[in-house]
């Protein structure tokens, strides 16, 4: 329908262009101390290693077939395999859980010394403010690190693993 002719229309009544959102631009931050990439995080010492997300890591702790049920070995292990992938700087892998059910002495031949140390382990492990925390902190990153048979190996023959 037109305009009337007799009908005066204020200019802020007019139909007015609507203009589009600009696109984003790239952003950085310039304060000092905010890392611009992953290259500038600090890695080790207090810092300690940061891993990927660790959503994956119970992925991949849910789907390995742990020998008992009870929750808190899924904290432990779910601990020890992120900060074993943490210190890759990788995702978890099903060679990380294995790694980790060595370190709490689940094969063939137990030392009464494992069984305590898991036992204590699982203790603590309703405690922890993160999952496997007392874990990851008495275990020995070299250990933890190393191939799930030599990590079963040094469980057999020597006295502290």
């Amino acid at each position: 329908m037109g305009q009337q002719p007799n009908v005066d229309i204020a200019a802020e009544d007019r139909p007015r262009v609507v203009l589009e959102t600009a696109p984003a631009t790239g952003w950085r931050s310039d304060k000092p101390g905010i890392p611009k990439g992953p290259r500038d995080v600090d890695r080790g010492g207090a810092f300690g290693l940061i891993g990927p997300d660790p959503g994956w890591a119970w992925k991949v702790v849910d789907a390995y077939q742990l020998p008992d049920g009870d929750p808190r070995l899924r904290a432990v292990v779910g601990g020890l395999v992120m900060a074993r992938a943490a210190a890759f700087g990788r995702g978890a892998i099903p060679e990380d859980v294995e790694a980790a059910l060595a370190l709490c002495g689940y094969d063939g031949e137990v030392r009464p010394e494992l069984v305590k140390r898991r036992e204590r382990w699982l203790e603590a492990a309703a405690h922890d403010m993160r999952p496997g925390a007392t874990a990851v902190s008495e275990a020995d990153l070299r250990l933890l690190i190393d191939k799930p048979e030599r990590i079963r190996w040094a469980n057999r023959h020597t006295e502290t693993a």
